[in-house]
């Protein structure tokens, strides 16, 4: 697992997983969603931080990468495309001071106002108005109606409002819709009114308006440059997805940055992160645009679409790098996530030390190519070997000799199959007919996956 895991999970609040509806916070919840335990699907249990503690840890992480040079305050005023990649001018915006500088590649994760986007001139395509909302930061002693452990998100369904807990210090943010407290000066009412609570004793912390939409850029990548999180696509807060699709792109895309600076991999590569992940953003912004206007009825009524664990992890990318195979289509409208190696699928979580269970099959993947066999698919390890002679992306092998692997990766006892840096499958042999195939069926599926053909 991510050496940054214990740190977060040092900081974490101690939620109930899940949502509520109450009419107020004064009144008893109508209905309750929960999520069962994840040691099924991941080898992490979820967590909730607030988002300036998270970005917090995740900063002090980066800056002790040897290979990371993180510089703070740091304005790109202006860049051009040019022969060998992207011009920029940054500025110091404490000291005023220029500096040019050139890259290969100009990753833009500036938010959903991205002004790399803006000037590249990439339009937003779906629903831009999903409704203003007022957010109101405040603190105030909720334990007598929330307990210690409060829900991850409750819905005060009177109001049309969203509470959630943000920091250990009784520290909270409400959502109301924007109309419902007009004049800024009444958002101590406004709480109070929401939460249904008329003495309640709170101090104002900070607030702002904000417009729900649910939109997807036009393009993802223009020659040397490429969009991710936010600056591609923005998601209404109906299940934390805007986070996750964020990881997933930025995932998706290191890796194939890595592979062709490397000299592994062609350029054509980046062309993948497009095809990949714009269908996948698309059809979140979708669902969770629904389910934003479903989450406010007064009955209760659940998402319709596919479960949040779905929208997570069980997203199927197609593309030129991956060896379909005849299996079904394991992400469907309505579906919930059932783990599966379906090739462009993330590859199953499965523990490799039980009944310790401390080392999972997704802490192999990270840099390198990783082929998955049995003890009984005894020429795959040779065949990498031999590959790797063959195709110049990195490739190890691990051999996995628990019983449930095979049936969990939908291979007969000889079969294998190789996963991705990023995680998902690139491709899936059933089984090894002929031995003396398995360097050239596997030599095939990498070029593929790698792009060096």
């Amino acid at each position: 697992m991510s050496a940054v895991e214990p740190d977060l999970r040092r900081l974490e609040l101690p939620i109930e997983p899940g949502a509520e509806w109450r009419t107020s916070l004064a009144a008893s919840a109508f209905r309750e969603d929960t999520m069962g335990p994840a040691e099924e699907v991941s080898p992490c249990e979820g967590l909730s931080l607030s988002q300036d503690v998270f970005e917090q840890v995740l900063l002090e992480h980066a800056q002790r990468r040897v290979e990371a040079d993180v510089r703070l305050g740091i304005e790109l005023e202006s860049f051009e495309v040019v022969v060998d990649g992207v011009q920029a001018v940054l500025r110091d915006r404490t000291t005023g001071e220029a500096t040019r500088a050139h890259a290969r590649f100009l990753v833009a994760a500036d938010g959903a106002r991205s002004p790399v986007r803006a000037r590249l001139g990439i339009d937003m395509q779906g629903a831009d108005n999903l409704g203003r909302q007022h957010l109101i930061a405040f603190r105030a002693d909720l334990s007598p109606w929330t307990g210690d452990h409060p829900r991850g998100i409750s819905f005060l369904t009177d109001h049309g409002a969203a509470l959630i807990w943000t920091h250990p210090d009784h520290r909270w943010v409400l959502n109301v819709p924007a109309g419902a407290s007009p004049d800024p000066d009444g958002s101590d009412e406004a709480v109070r009114s929401a939460l249904g609570i008329d003495d309640l004793e709170l101090e104002i912390l900070a607030q702002s308006r904000w417009t729900a939409a649910a939109e997807t850029a036009t393009e993802f990548a223009r020659g040397p440059i490429f969009l991710i999180g936010d600056a591609a696509h923005r998601f209404p807060p109906a299940g934390a997805t805007g986070v996750s699709c964020a990881m997933h792109d930025a995932h998706n895309l290191a890796w194939k940055l890595a592979a062709v600076l490397h000299g592994h991999s062609k350029p054509a590569l980046l062309d993948t992160y497009e095809a990949e992940r714009a269908p996948v953003a698309h059809q979140l912004a979708g669902e969770t645009g629904t389910a934003w206007s479903r989450v406010w009825n007064a009955d209760g009524a659940p998402f319709a679409g596919r479960s949040l664990r779905q929208l997570d992890l069980g997203f199927h990318y197609r593309s030129d790098i991956i060896v379909l195979d005849d299996s079904p289509d394991p992400d469907r409208p309505g579906s919930d996530y059932l783990p599966t190696a379906t090739p462009g699928c993330r590859a199953p979580h499965l523990w490799l030390d039980p009944p310790e269970a401390t080392q999972s099959t997704i802490d192999l993947f990270d840099h390198d190519f990783v082929l998955l066999a049995t003890p009984l698919g005894s020429e795959w390890p040779i065949a990498v070997k031999q590959t790797c002679q063959d195709v110049p992306a990195p490739l190890t092998c691990t051999v996995i000799a628990g019983p449930h692997f095979p049936t969990l990766y939908g291979i007969m006892p000889t079969g294998a199959v190789l996963v991705r840096p990023d995680g998902h499958v690139a491709w899936r042999a059933n089984t090894l007919a002929h031995p003396a195939a398995a360097r050239a069926e596997l030599s095939r599926a990498l070029a593929i996956a790698a792009c060096t053909t």
